[in-house]
């Protein structure tokens, strides 16, 4: 059983709250609502690092294509049916494999050069994609839409391998998502004001995530096998020279032993 925080329980209340407001006053639907909520609990979750996170996405998903949908994200669209949904089946496997007793998954982390790999991949991707969005009829910001949707994939692989990086790809993404809601706010796009909300608390959401999942991966914690390969051939070497060194002790041990012997 997942416990929440005095910190996570009034997160959650306050933006839920403002969510039933602006949903009444802007007119949104059933189905933007149920996104907003869902999604709401997934990131909670994921902060937590509690696998049912994704059974909530898998809500998230659906609703949130349909809303991007009908806002002309076709990216968005893309990324959550094609991509995110099929994953929260995926990402529930892999969580529960790793999950310890107290029901929180097993953190890791990335070596910083593999991060900086990943980032500069994911801006080339971005641009090319982005490319593609520009020649869609009905597509009003491509390589904002573009720059979330491919982030958000990297971002969600790297979840799923539990590596903490994923919360600063997260973070980004929900930044540039406030910049596309507040686009189509202006429009008139009557689910916008949810939206805006539910992103803003993806991004509080980060910033906590970071927080827990760093705090709980500090110094040479989980996850450093999964380094550039330099710490785990450090630590097999270490290993092996203890091996040699308990091998010389026991060696001198039998030489003592012989030598009393031959006193005697």
């Amino acid at each position: 059983m997942i416990k929440l925080s005095l910190y996570e329980k009034v997160w959650f209340l306050i933006f839920i709250v403002v969510g039933i407001v602006l949903s009444i006053l802007w007119g949104d639907t059933a189905i933007g609502f149920v996104a907003f909520t869902t999604g709401i609990v997934c990131v909670l979750l994921a902060a937590k690092g509690s696998k049912w996170n994704y059974v909530a996405g898998i809500i998230n998903c659906v609703t949130y294509a349909w809303v991007a949908y009908h806002s002309g994200l076709f990216g968005e669209v893309g990324l959550f049916l094609g991509c995110y949904l099929p994953l929260q089946f995926v990402g529930f496997y892999f969580w529960k494999k790793n999950t310890q007793d107290d029901g929180i998954v097993v953190m890791d982390k990335l070596s910083a050069g593999k991060t900086v790999q990943i980032f500069a991949s994911s801006m080339t991707m971005v641009f090319a994609f982005g490319m593609f969005l520009s020649t869609l009829e009905g597509q009003t910001t491509p390589y904002l839409d573009s720059f979330t949707s491919v982030f958000s994939v990297i971002a969600a692989i790297l979840m799923l391998r539990r590596w903490r990086e994923f919360w600063f790809l997260y973070f980004a993404v929900n930044v540039v998502s406030i910049v596309i809601w507040l686009y189509q706010l202006a429009d008139g796009n009557p689910y916008a004001a949810t939206m805006l909300v539910m992103w803003s608390a993806y991004l509080v959401n980060s910033i906590y995530g970071i927080y827990v999942w760093y705090k709980t991966t500090r110094g040479d914690g989980v996850g450093s096998q999964y380094d550039d390969g330099k710490n785990k051939n450090n630590r097999d070497t270490d290993s092996r020279n203890a091996d040699t060194q308990d091998i010389d002790a026991h060696n001198v041990d039998n030489q003592d032993v012989g030598c009393q012997d031959s006193d005697n």
